[in-house]
């Protein structure tokens, strides 16, 4: 292979044998590289690129100087592609360097295309190729260093979290971590990337001792981070856990030092989350005026940009919003549309919704409530949440203690203690 590439770089430069070798060289040594009968020494390499005027490397792989900067910098415009909604564009161009980065053995560098991939498919809302495709970037590093493998981790955890795995989703990223932690001296950003994918995992699954154990090592490492990235999703994911907290004003700065970040990084659609959070906390502070304009700048966001997986949650919220303050038929407007985008595909969303039906229907249509909690629970009991089964279990005994069910709502009752009880 690398007499054929010599072979190559000498006729495109108009050399003979001869005038390549010399004055080093013979004609008939170099005649025997070209021909594949013997590979040059690491003397000789040296000796031959000079001559060609290409570095070793390119003598040896055949890889143009300038191939891997050019793929970051092409990563990075598919990257920003499929964040401004360009989901096809993005897909096209994370494919066609996945492919040359493949050619050149450019392993880091497919496997970032790859997991653009996966992102992409994420954002549309196809939760299972996603999870596919970060799996494959998790095969393609096998045996590479454990840090490069946290971006990969991180978004097979939050598939395996929307498919209603929380369980092995903090599996995975725990055995990442100490994977890492093994390796020697850590890199803080996969570090802070694995605790803050935990804090948000072990939310989900109530575990809230554990997310915070994993926000105070994202205090500890955030005087040493250097990527932007990182930065925003560390105050993402804590801004989630001082809500759960009551530490409102807490949660209000990290979500604008998160936006700050991703307005510096012209992510559109990761920018759009940091208004769907903003939305949230405002809501649960009883802002819900100011919560509604978060919500519809986050709701036109991810229109915009085609995130059909935010786009959902972001319509629940301002359904939860609609009903507190009475307005049930565009909140059962906005559910029946989001159960339809959720699809099932993202149990937790899906259940989020359904429950919030249920509760908008309680007074006009008992019937039909008590069918979307009933949907919600199966739901949650697929997601492993605990907390929130427990919550919709206590809905649904209202709801049938307000049909003259006694005995169904004591049961319900019953049942929603017996899942915090298991959980405790």
């Amino acid at each position: 292979m690398i007499g054929a590439r010599i072979r190559e770089l000498r006729l495109a430069r108009g050399m003979t044998q001869r005038e390549l070798g010399a004055p080093r060289y013979t004609h008939a040594y170099i005649s025997t590289i070209e021909a594949g009968r013997r590979n040059p020494s690491p003397r000789a390499l040296e000796f031959l690129a000079d001559k060609l005027g290409v570095t070793v490397e390119q003598l040896v792989t055949g890889r143009p100087p300038d191939l891997a900067p050019r793929l970051e910098s092409d990563l990075l415009t598919a990257r920003l592609a499929v964040s401004d909604g360009r989901l096809e564009e993005g897909e096209r161009m994370f494919a066609a360097i996945a492919w040359e980065a493949r050619r050149y053995d450019l392993l880091r560098i497919q496997a970032k295309a790859e997991e653009g991939l996966a992102l992409s498919r994420e954002r549309a809302g196809d939760t299972e190729a996603a999870l596919e495709r970060y799996r494959r970037v998790l095969a393609i590093l096998e045996g590479q260093p454990a840090s490069l493998r946290a971006d990969a981790a991180a978004g097979a955890a939050r598939c395996l979290q929307a498919l209603g795995d929380v369980r092995y989703a903090i599996h995975l990223l725990e055995s990442l971590l100490a994977e890492i932690e093994h390796e020697g001296p850590p890199d803080p950003n996969a570090l802070a990337r694995i605790h803050a994918s935990l804090v948000d995992a072990y939310l989900d699954a109530g575990l809230y001792r554990k997310a915070a154990e994993s926000a105070a090592e994202l205090e500890l490492l955030a005087p040493r981070l250097t990527d932007p990235l990182r930065v925003a999703q560390m105050h993402m994911n804590t801004a989630h856990l001082y809500l759960v907290q009551g530490r409102i004003d807490e949660a209000e700065r990290s979500l604008q030092r998160a936006e700050d970040a991703y307005r510096q990084l012209a992510l559109q659609s990761e920018l759009g989350g940091t208004y769907l959070a903003r939305g949230y906390v405002a809501s649960r502070d009883g802002r819900c005026e100011e919560a509604r304009e978060h919500l519809e700048r986050a709701i036109s966001i991810f229109e915009e940009t085609h995130d059909r997986k935010d786009l959902v949650r972001a319509m629940n919220e301002l359904a939860r919003i609609e009903r507190l303050e009475g307005h049930l038929e565009r909140a059962e407007e906005l559910l029946e549309r989001t159960i339809a985008l959720a699809d099932d595909h993202d149990a937790p969303i899906a259940a989020w919704a359904h429950r919030e039906l249920g509760l908008t229907l309680i007074e006009r249509d008992p019937a039909r409530a008590e069918k979307a909690l009933r949907d919600a629970i199966a739901l949650y009991e697929r997601a492993d949440q605990p907390a929130e089964l427990a919550v919709t279990y206590r809905a649904l005994g209202d709801v049938l203690e307000a049909r003259g069910d006694r005995e169904g709502a004591v049961q319900a009752y019953r049942t929603g203690l017996l899942v915090l009880e298991r959980h405790l």
